[in-house]
């Protein structure tokens, strides 16, 4: 039987105390050492570790204490001891935002892109949201200890986008070697619509969700985000969800409908057409409601035919088209949707145009490591 390591072994018992931490908001040495199961000496050898190297918080003892011998200290988890950063690298938008290890952002940058830039464009206007949303909080990028990476198209096993896209000379960019000399800590790059289903599983309309389908409806360009057994599914190569390429679908019929001018890049006059038809629908004008029931019933017959295929318990309608309807194209499809398995429930998305931003930090934080990385303290602001 081979030796346990005894530095293994330190490194696992601080994991476990730092996880409760983390789990709880504060708590004495006797409550870490009942829910650890680790010995008292132990629990305050790594506590005392913990604070000098600045990952927690010790906290005077509750003055309101009652019982017997000497109030106990508190210790918590810092939120704030590291930083992780989300990037959307959109069609018309690039957008970066700093969170701590709760999520919560500190700071969000959106810039519009403009035209059809190249790739090298895209990057530096990417970089430009970055640097202003960390320069907001004060931040160093070698101070950010994990980076999530939303694109949209198929981003393969090796992180590379490997389907040919509308963003002109995007087909074939690896987003992470892209952005490892920025920044000296794990870098996840995935397709923005399952990083949008990560972030509805984890905070938005169906937390914590077994089986989920998570249809990102921008217009034309479309995704759909899969989550099977609590995670989400890229099948071979991360092509899993590339529904734009599945056209017995018909979703290209959506594209019939002058509502598809409520979508991202559309010229401003078929927005202009969009949004007054909708205006008429939503005061219950009949020609005007026959079309959200058309545009309606052309997406519904897809997803019948997904949830067949896939048996999710959920389907999350989201995207830019989802959000401008309101509630109405989500009610009207769960009136229509009578075909599907009697155990799926539709939904709108609760994170509304923050989906993928959100997953991108939900991402990072995934992926952020504090045994490699150095506390940080914000300056005040």
């Amino acid at each position: 039987m081979a030796a346990l390591d005894p530095k293994a072994m330190r490194q696992a018992n601080a994991e476990t105390v730092l996880g409760t931490l983390y789990e709880h908001s504060v708590v004495s040495l006797a409550q870490l050492t009942a829910r650890t199961g680790l010995s008292r000496r132990t629990v305050e050898l790594i506590l005392t570790d913990l604070d000098e190297r600045d990952w927690i918080q010790t906290h005077p003892p509750d003055p309101q204490a009652t019982g017997r011998g000497r109030p106990a200290r508190l210790f918590s988890f810092r939120d704030d001891a590291g930083m992780v950063l989300g990037v959307d690298i959109a069609h018309g938008h690039c957008a970066a935002a700093v969170a701590d290890l709760r999520g919560v952002e500190l700071a969000r940058r959106v810039l519009p892109v403009h035209g059809e830039p190249g790739r090298a464009e895209r990057l530096a206007l990417a970089r430009e949201a970055i640097a202003q949303a960390l320069g907001a909080v004060g931040l160093r990028p070698g101070q950010i200890g994990a980076v999530g990476v939303a694109t949209p198209g198929n981003v393969d096993d090796q992180g590379m986008v490997a389907v040919r896209l509308s963003m002109r000379d995007w087909m074939g960019v690896r987003l992470g070697a892209e952005f490892a000399a920025d920044f000296d800590c794990p870098i996840h790059v995935e397709n923005d619509a399952k990083l949008a289903a990560l972030a509805e599983l984890r905070e938005g309309a169906t937390p914590g969700a077994d089986h989920m389908l998570w249809l990102m409806l921008e217009g034309r360009n479309n995704g759909l985000g899969i989550v099977v057994n609590g995670t989400p599914f890229r099948g071979v190569d991360g092509a899993a969800g590339e529904i734009f390429w599945a056209k017995a679908l018909g979703l290209d019929d959506l594209m019939t409908s002058p509502l598809i001018g409520l979508g991202r890049l559309q010229p401003e006059s078929r927005r202009a057409e969009a949004a007054a038809l909708l205006a008429r629908a939503h005061t219950g004008d009949p020609a005007a409601l026959a079309e959200v029931h058309r545009f309606a019933a052309i997406l519904t017959r897809a997803l019948s035919t997904l949830s067949w295929m896939m048996a999710p318990r959920h389907i999350v309608l989201g995207g830019s088209l989802t959000w401008a309807f309101g509630d109405l194209l989500t009610t009207t499809v769960k009136s229509l949707l009578t075909d599907a398995p009697p155990f799926v429930t539709v939904h709108r998305s609760a994170l509304g145009d923050s989906a993928v931003i959100r997953g991108t930090i939900r991402t990072a934080l995934d992926h952020f490591d504090w045994t490699t990385t150095t506390p940080v303290r914000l300056a005040p602001r």
